[in-house]
This record gives C-alpha cells, structure tokens and sequence, in this order.
C-alpha cells in the first residue's frame, strides 16, 4: 500500500515538472511572436499610411521603376493636373494618368494638325486651331467631337463643360460662339471689327470674353469685349494701346487677368480695369495658374534682367507674395507650392510668405515643373520623371 502511494506521488510530481516545461516553451513562443510583430510594425512608414488614408491629392508612395514614364512625342509634352489625375499632352495624343502609378485611366488622339487644349474642372477642351474640328472630353471620356464649318481660331472652357470658341471664315468674318455640354448655342456674336486673338469663358459658363486687335491711329489696340450669356451687347470695351496681349484667363472669383508681355492687369465685375504693372514696368519672363485660377506671375523690370520676380497675385489685383530670384526661370507654377524650374534646378517656395521650401537638382534638358504633395514632377524631351530633394 505505501509502495502504491509513492508510485502515484512521483507520478504526480513528473506531470507537474511536464506542464511547468510545456508553460515555459508557450511563454518563450509568444515573446518571440510579438518581438517579430514589433520589429514588423517598426518598419512600416506611417507617414505613407496616413497619406494613403487621408484622400489627399497625391500619396506619398510611388510604384518603384514607373518614372521615367515614356510618351509618344520626342518634344512639346504639356504637363498638368486635374483634381488628382496627371494630364498628359503631346502634339499626337492626351493621357490622363493615376499620378502614384502611371496607370492610364483614359487616352486619346485627336489626329489635330495643331492641337491646342484648355481644362477646367474635369473637362478638357481641344480645338485643332486652323483647322475645323474640336472636341470636348472629361477625365473619363469623350463628351463629343464636332466639326465646324469655319475655321477655329481659339477656344476656352468652363468647369460646367460650357464652351467658348471664334471661328473666322473665308470672307474673314469671325464669330465667338458659347454653347453647353449639348452643343447647344447659348451666344453667338459676330465680330465687326478687330481680329480675335484670345477668347475666356468663367468656371460657372456665364461670363466669357474675347479679345480683338486693331489699328487706330496708326497704333495697335488690343480690346477686352466682356461679355454675359444671354445679352445681346458687350457689359464693357477695354482698349489696351501697344500691348502685346499673351493670355486671358478667368479666377475661380469670376475676375478676368489680362496677361500681356509688359503688363499686367486685372478686370473686376467685367467693367473695372485694375491695372496690376504698368505697361513698360514689368517684362513677363513666364506664367501659370494654381488650380483655382489664380496668377503665378514671373517678370522682370527690364527687358532681358538677370533678376526677376515672382509674384502670386490674387484675383482682386493685390499682389500677395513677392520672390525676388537670383538667375531667370524656365518655368514657373502652383498647386500646394510655388514651384520655379532654372536651367540647373527646381526650387519650391511656400505660397504666403514666399519662403524657400526645397531644392531639387536638375539639368537644362527638363522643360517644365510641377509639385504635387511630396513629388516633383518633370518633363524632358518624351518623358515624365520624378525628382527627390
């Protein structure tokens, strides 16, 4: 009986020195478990996590070995934005592409002899400017494409898909004509006198304006026609004598900039002239818009300086930051920052207080620049690249 006791206790002490090891081997594998884990979640960038979450324009991961992307045109690739795609024009085709993986979300060729195309909202409009055709397309697809008895001279459009275009026939007649996103003719003005040269449609369809140039008094004038949808006259005339008019473009506020090569000004409520640089005080070196509409103005105060000025000016005419640079830029635009390319760099200065942001190495192959979130992206001859600070 004691024999049988004794067996059963070392049996009982043998079973608790097993589950004492088995506890140790289990305590062992977890801390070895969760010490992986932590090494794992060490290595993940958050910073990209919260990128990706947050809906902003760009995330902060690109896919390795996208960029360089290749286009089908060795010269004059056209770069810009639309919300959060990348558009890119050639003098063949149109891409809109996913910025983050150069995926192709809509294409197309015109086959245009000289495609010209301007974007608002999500609409891209392309005339084939001395030829008869032009078409309208969103992000997604093709709206319409329309062939026109006279020849198309010049077009804008607006970010509800309306349109503005001037046609000139053979009997050199020209008319400036506003239809929908139907094709539906809202206004149609026959122009009496003057050749138009520039034509400007709001975000919202209902302003436009178009500008002619003429001789008077054996002097070249150029002439802002500010126009409503729906009147049968012009709200104003603004002549302009000896200016050399290079663009007019709509704000998002509905306030005209009127761009000219050595001036500068802005039209209010379509009537009132602010004049921004006095003809002869600034020498536009180059220019672009935020995605708003606002003016990212590069000039210099005299012809051929070796310094300019960037100026961002708001729609009302107040100029609100000043840069002063060093050496001429190639180009010059704006979305989250102010981003000027030189023969040698791409520097990025903050919009409000203009200050230095960053500085991206580069060489005189790269034709224009353009930030996005955390990315520079770059044109050189057929390719789309992307620069690191």
């Amino acid at each position: 009986m004691a024999s049988a006791q004794r067996e059963n206790a070392r049996k009982e002490k043998q079973l608790k020195k097993e589950r004492k090891i088995r506890i140790t081997i289990w305590v062992i594998l977890l801390v070895v478990v969760f010490g992986l884990a932590a090494m794992r979640v060490a290595e993940i960038d958050f910073t990209g996590i919260k990128n990706k979450l947050s809906g902003g324009v760009l995330t902060s991961a690109i896919e390795a070995d996208v960029y360089p992307y290749s286009l089908d045109s060795a010269s004059g690739v056209k770069l810009d934005f639309i919300n959060d795609k990348l558009i890119a024009q050639t003098d063949t085709s149109c891409r809109v592409l996913n910025p983050a993986d150069a995926k192709e979300l809509y294409s197309f060729s015109s086959g245009y002899a000289n495609p010209i195309m301007t974007m608002s909202g999500k609409y891209l409009f392309t005339i084939d400017q001395g030829g008869t055709r032009l078409r309208l397309d969103s992000t997604k697809d093709n709206i319409y494409e329309s062939t026109i008895e006279n020849t198309v001279l010049c077009g804008d459009v607006s970010a509800n898909g309306c349109v503005v275009y001037a046609t000139r026939s053979s009997s050199n007649k020209t008319e400036v004509v506003v239809s929908n996103i139907s094709l539906k003719k809202l206004a149609k003005i026959r122009v009496k006198d003057g050749y138009v040269v520039a034509v400007a449609i709001d975000s919202t369809g209902k302003k436009f304006t178009y500008a002619t140039v003429n001789s008077k008094s054996a002097k070249l004038v150029t002439t802002l026609h500010t126009c409503y949808v729906g009147d049968d006259e012009p709200k104003a005339k603004l002549d302009y004598v000896d200016s050399n008019l290079l663009d007019i473009s709509y704000a998002k506020s509905g306030d005209l900039y009127y761009v000219a090569a050595e001036s500068l000004h802005v039209i209010k409520n379509q009537k009132k002239d602010v004049e921004v640089f006095a003809n002869g005080k600034a020498y536009t070196v180059t220019y672009n818009y935020t995605p708003d509409g606002r003016l990212v103005y590069v000039y210099s105060k005299y012809a051929d300086a070796s310094e300019n000025y960037v100026a961002y000016v708001s729609s009302n005419g107040k100029v609100k930051t000043s840069i002063k640079l060093k050496q001429k830029p190639k180009f010059v635009s704006c979305n989250s920052e102010i981003c000027v390319l030189f023969s040698d760099k791409v520097v990025t200065y903050s919009v409000n207080k203009g200050e230095k942001k960053a500085t991206y190495k580069c060489d005189d192959s790269v034709q224009s620049a353009n930030k996005l979130s955390s990315k520079v992206f770059i044109t050189r001859h057929q390719l789309i690249d992307v620069l690191e600070d």
